[in-house]
């Protein structure tokens, strides 16, 4: 499975979580339980920002596209309104043209990154044994990266995570997701690391990693900050 694929299906479990957290909700505000109905609505925030981030990595045309979509969907309401008899005209045009500026951006082809493809390369490259290792630079500026090791096990390692700690490079809540994913500390918890079955398929490390750059860290490769190298 490609990695938009992947991100794809993400965002489609993320969505159905967000339809039964509204559910939810609903549910607990009818039955007068407010403690709950404020929880789900805390998860619900969570869920809406991950998609944002999710929708804008697959579509960076996404948050315009959003705008637009609440412009027509305001327009629409406001011209159905009494007493807007001289201002549906206006309404009107100004529906035509964010419908305009919505298509246009709807037929953008989002040209595919070439990032991901490099990355599985390489991971091939090491499965052969070709190379020693492989690091995933997510952020270049913060030192913060991913080295990817294959011996008896396949190995990928976060160093210096106290160091990572005292720039606010990485959060607690950050290492409390890659512990739910399986993460260990090493030595002195200096290092977070994972042990996987090597394989001659780079499938699962690359979903380990695909869900590492997308949901547990912002990959931000387009600013220039990310890189991958091999030795």
């Amino acid at each position: 499975m490609h990695d938009l694929d992947r991100l794809k299906t993400l965002i489609g479990l993320y969505q159905k979580e967000a339809k039964v957290l509204k559910k939810s909700i609903s549910t607990c505000l009818n039955d007068w339980d407010y403690i709950m109905a404020d929880h789900y609505a805390q998860r619900l925030g969570q869920v809406n920002r991950e998609l944002q981030i999710l929708q804008t990595i697959v579509d960076p045309n996404y948050g315009d596209k959003q705008i637009l979509i609440r412009q027509i969907a305001h327009y629409k309401k406001n011209r159905s309104l009494p007493g807007q008899k001289d201002l549906r005209e206006l309404y009107g045009r100004w529906i035509r043209d964010a419908e305009e500026k919505l298509e246009g951006l709807n037929n953008l082809t989002v040209p595919e990154s070439p990032f991901s493809k490099t990355l599985e390369e390489m991971l091939e490259k090491l499965m052969r044994k070709e190379v020693r290792k492989v690091v995933l630079m997510l952020n270049s500026e913060q030192d913060l990266g991913i080295i990817i090791t294959r011996g008896r096990k396949l190995m990928l390692h976060i160093p210096k995570i106290k160091t990572l700690k005292s720039k606010y490079a990485i959060w607690d809540y950050q290492i409390d997701l890659l512990q739910q994913m399986g993460f260990q500390w090493g030595t002195k918890e200096s290092m977070l690391y994972l042990e996987l079955e090597p394989s001659n398929s780079t499938k699962p490390v690359m979903e380990y990693l695909s869900r590492i750059v997308f949901k547990v860290f912002t990959f931000e490769e387009m600013k220039g900050k990310s890189y991958i190298s091999y030795r």
